[in-house]
């Protein structure tokens, strides 16, 4: 009997590594800083000092988002930004509401990173937010991460590159995306046995009051679409842009813009701007009032 062939054993295949992320002795030391400060007052540090790290920003920054008051800082790396001036109160004292990472928090947008580019309005380089927030902290370009912690709150990271350096590219997104499972699944043990932040009901106030503003604001002498308009010209949109969004016609929206300076007194968004967050203080939650009524005073009002 002959004895039946021999089989060759096949040739095994190349095994590849499961690892395509490569990272350094300091980055080691970094995670494993995250780690060591889950459920404590340090996590978020080490989550943007890690982060930062990775794609070379030289900013970072962490914010809790909340629908029921204003955001809170959980972590300010922006050394030179605060030599230059720039300070923490000039965002949450108001202009919050017109950053476009917020108004994405608010629209309920997904998790995940966002490029710059994706977001923001086609005038927001020119808009008063830019200039008077921007302006110190020297930032031309981002990379923000929004994490969901509730229906009610969020998470948003901000990595930034200031002047003089080179703006993220596609690698440096990829590389943020490529680790946010990796941050999510951190973000979501530390909320599970970190202490909740306190809510403070001053903080409280001052975000009902940014949104009655927000909400009511200039309505004792514009029209509910010239209200529309202002919450544009105040984000950073364009005209032609703000007419895309709000079904109409460019040049309706030029001679609305107009109207809202004519009627409001103003000459210029700068002092739209101004005007808007001078009005914050005066007002009133869980009224239709309009704010610049109380701003104005019953002298002015009667002079007009």
């Amino acid at each position: 009997m002959k004895n039946p062939p021999t089989r060759s054993s096949p040739t095994p295949a190349k095994r590849r590594s499961r690892f395509a992320l490569a990272v350094d002795d300091e980055g080691i030391q970094l995670l494993a800083n995250v780690s060591a400060q889950l459920g404590l007052p340090g996590f978020y540090p080490a989550v943007v000092s890690f982060l930062r790290a990775l794609i070379d920003a030289e900013v970072g920054i962490a914010l809790q988002y909340s629908m029921d008051q204003r955001p809170q800082y959980l972590s300010v790396q922006a050394d030179a930004a605060r030599r230059r001036g720039a300070r923490e109160a000039v965002y949450i004292d108001g202009p919050y509401v017109l950053d476009p990472v917020y108004q994405m928090f608010h629209a309920g947008r997904p998790d995940g990173a966002y490029a710059m580019a994706e977001y923001v309005p086609d005038d927001f380089y020119d808009s008063e937010f830019y200039r008077c927030f921007f302006r110190n902290t020297r930032l031309v370009d981002t990379i923000d991460v929004l994490w969901r912690i509730d229906a009610r709150s969020s998470i948003a990271l901000c990595l930034g590159r200031e002047m003089g350096t080179p703006p993220f590219g596609d690698a440096e997104l990829a590389l943020i995306r490529h680790v946010l499972p990796l941050a999510f699944a951190a973000m979501q043990r530390h909320h599970q046995i970190a202490l909740p932040l306190v809510r403070d009901e001053d903080d409280r106030l001052v975000h009902r009051k940014v949104e009655t503003t927000m909400a009511h604001f200039g309505s004792s002498v514009l029209t509910r679409r010239e209200r529309e308009v202002v919450f544009y010209m105040l984000s950073g949109y364009s005209s032609e842009q703000t007419a895309l969004r709000l079904h109409t016609a460019e040049g309706t929206i030029r001679n609305q813009r107009k109207s809202i300076h004519r009627k409001l007194e103003t000459g210029s968004q700068a002092e739209l701007f101004s005007l808007f967050i001078r009005c914050i203080p005066f007002a009133e939650p869980d009224s239709n009032a309009d704010p610049l009524v109380r701003y104005q005073g019953p002298a002015r009002g009667a002079a007009r």
